[in-house]
């Protein structure tokens, strides 16, 4: 039964369990996924840094047509000590570190019920799967340490999406993570250059833009606008 399946995950090791994932959306990608043209060739499918966090197991996963991050709840709703499930689409809350986030609550089978936080959809502007699981990596690393003079207890229960914003948008407050962000910027430029000279060699190939990750998690700001 369904139900089974997801009172089970509570067993997984935390390997197994992105294992589960990974497995899972690799089999979409192969099957309803298949025919639908936002899939970005290069890529793959990968489940980075899923971690307990609270009453979540939380982590980004990387797929062909989208990066999301997913909060897996430890208790299945609809389990004993779950609560009920929710609806699909209905959004909920989660704090981190950083700041809270908005899920928006979805279901696999042998998966259960998760929420999805997404970061980029479709995938097109990444070069290769090195640079995607790269940028969730340092996202990571970015949603999992508070802005400072904001930082809280271990429950993640202080910190803003606001303050969060804050950061994300000053280089110097992430010196490492920007020098981290900027060498992934400019790999994939050079990647990117690279296919289209190799596509249309007597073209003369433009600079690509560059993607903003210090703008992830919606927070992209419009051209022109400073600060």
């Amino acid at each position: 039964m369904e139900t089974s399946t997801e009172l089970c995950m509570t067993d997984l090791s935390l390997s197994d369990l992105s294992a589960r994932i990974e497995g899972l959306y690799e089999t979409i990608a192969r099957t309803r996924m298949a025919d639908i043209g936002i899939l970005n060739p290069r890529l793959g499918v990968s489940m980075r840094g899923l971690r307990r966090y609270g009453e979540n197991h939380v982590g980004i996963l990387v797929t062909p047509w989208f990066m999301n991050l997913l909060f897996l709840p430890v208790n299945a709703p609809g389990s004993t000590d779950g609560g009920p499930p929710p609806r699909i689409g209905s959004p909920s809350t989660f704090a981190l570190p950083s700041g809270t986030y908005e899920g928006i609550a979805g279901h696999e089978l042998g998966l259960g019920w998760h929420w999805s936080c997404s970061l980029f959809s479709p995938m097109f502007e990444f070069a290769d799967m090195e640079g995607a699981v790269e940028t969730a990596d340092v996202s990571l690393d970015l949603l999992f340490d508070a802005p400072e003079g904001a930082r809280g207890n271990d429950a993640g229960q202080t910190g803003t999406s606001e303050e969060f914003r804050t950061a994300m948008v000053r280089p110097d407050s992430h010196g490492t993570l920007d020098a981290r962000l900027a060498a992934i910027e400019a790999r994939e430029a050079e990647a990117a250059a690279e296919a289209r000279i190799a596509e249309s060699p007597e073209l003369e190939t433009e600079v690509p833009r560059n993607l903003d990750r210090r703008a992830l998690f919606g927070l992209r700001r419009s051209e022109g606008q400073h600060g």
